[in-house]
């Protein structure tokens, strides 16, 4: 499908268009993984469920205190847009962390959450992947077209739990729904 070997990446797409099994795909490709999972949605993963799903500093001090020092394969932060708000925010230490070292520690590290309008554009602009889902809106349109001409279009005219794929902030794919995830039934 795609390679996300030292890469990084963001997944967008409203609720039940189908990023948790993406995600949960993702996950089922190494045994090296964390996932920040602060609804505890992903069961029978590595997961990290942090006592405080608001904290932005929980966050950061698990990055800083296990990924960097463990640097696992794949880390993946879920329900993101409530860590990484958009700018004029500035990142949290362990995040920034992420954003500008984490292809030299040999983790690929993705973001997942509901609307690209909604979250940091570092880390959309400075991914290697964007996965969008479906997304009528027209705020979600415009911010998808200004990354690249098209994608607005095609992100709102995409079927059921299909998904977009914008590589390197040039190229356009669409992918048809994935298989089913190793541990679906907690999606």
């Amino acid at each position: 499908m795609i390679d996300l070997t030292d890469k990084s990446f963001v997944i967008f797409g409203l609720r039940g268009s189908g990023k948790s099994w993406l995600v949960k795909s993702i996950l089922d490709s190494t045994p090296d993984h964390i996932i920040y999972d602060p609804l505890n949605e992903h069961k029978g993963y590595r997961q990290y469920i942090p006592d405080d799903r608001e904290s932005v500093e929980e966050l950061s001090e698990m990055i800083q205190g296990l990924v960097i020092k463990k640097k696992p394969a794949l880390f993946i932060i879920d329900e993101a847009n409530k860590y990484i708000p958009p700018k004029p925010t500035r990142l949290c230490p362990g995040v920034a962390d992420l954003v500008d070292f984490s292809r030299h520690w040999g983790v690929s590290f993705g973001a997942v959450a509901r609307r690209p309008s909604q979250f940091h554009t570092d880390l959309v602009e400075l991914a290697d992947y964007v996965l969008l889902f479906s997304l009528p809106g027209k705020n979600d349109f415009q911010y998808c077209e200004g990354l690249h001409r098209g994608l607005g279009s095609t992100v709102r005219d995409l079927s059921p739990f299909s998904f977009a794929c914008l590589k390197n902030g040039r190229e356009i794919e669409v992918h048809a729904p994935i298989e089913k995830p190793a541990h679906p039934a907690y999606t």
